[in-house]
């Protein structure tokens, strides 16, 4: 008993709020009349008071509210038909309005059947609709099909057409080539010397030996037309002589046709 008693005062003293459980000088009467500790504090630190008390919220009658619309400090949102809706549907008949004010009225009747018409069809539309649906990708479908089809079909030619053209395109490099280093040895063979392709000389060459190439393709074509003439002209007198041996009568109202390549 003693040290239950002890245990009790040491408690008090770690915890003064429970001090009020152990208000003794002697033994507690529950625990006999044994001589204990003296322990004792003044009634303001043994005693803490805790205030628990919540007053109600002052009443207030809601019942009976109704906006001054004439009042120009009354917001603009308590003016509206809304308003007074909502203020019908809180106070009932006490509110002072009527209940057919929650009826919808012709505007909004028109703007929600509209409403219904766009996000909530009807039954025979959504079946029309999901059938166009369905004939619009059976169509597009059947069409890629036949594209595939087609591609197939075309896949040979188009492979073969690849390959031309990527062995145009290395004939072509490969020309290329062989020009720059025709023109580097004729360069060097000019200028005596390695000259560099971007160099101010070098372009100036290039510029030159393509105006005697076209010089020359230009005389070589005159040339070979001025060939092609007097080869027609040969044929046509041979041709005359022949007829005039033969006896016979040559019209002169006949004109004969040139040759493609003579003026």
């Amino acid at each position: 008993q003693i040290f239950i008693i002890n245990m009790a005062a040491s408690m008090a003293r770690e915890f003064p709020k429970l001090t009020f459980l152990c208000r003794f000088r002697n033994a507690s009467p529950c625990l006999g009349n044994f001589p204990a500790v003296e322990y004792s504090r003044p009634r303001q630190e043994c005693c803490v008071q805790v205030a628990r008390y919540r007053a109600p919220p002052f009443p207030v009658d809601r019942g009976r509210y109704k906006p001054d619309k004439s009042d120009p400090r009354t917001p603009e949102y308590k003016k509206t038909l809304k308003f007074d809706r909502k203020m019908w549907g809180r106070q009932g008949d006490a509110s002072g309005f009527d209940a057919s004010i929650c009826w919808p009225t012709e505007a909004e009747l028109a703007e929600m059947l509209e409403e219904e018409r766009d996000w909530q069809p009807s039954l025979a539309e959504m079946q029309s609709n999901i059938a166009a649906r369905r004939a619009a990708e059976e169509r597009e479908r059947l069409a890629k099909e036949k594209l595939i089809a087609a591609n197939l079909a075309r896949m040979p030619q188009l492979i073969e057409q690849v390959h031309a053209d990527r062995r145009l395109k290395q004939e072509q490099l490969e020309e290329a080539k062989k020009r720059k280093d025709h023109l580097m040895a004729q360069a060097q063979e000019r200028l005596g010397y390695g000259v560099n392709p971007k160099s101010p000389k070098f372009i100036a060459m290039v510029e030159e030996i393509e105006k005697e190439e076209r010089k020359q393709k230009k005389q070589a074509k005159k040339a070979k037309q001025e060939a092609m003439k007097e080869a027609y002209r040969k044929a046509m007198e041979a041709a005359e002589g022949g007829r005039i041996q033969d006896g016979a009568a040559i019209n002169p109202d006949i004109q004969l046709k040139p040759h493609k390549g003579s003026s």
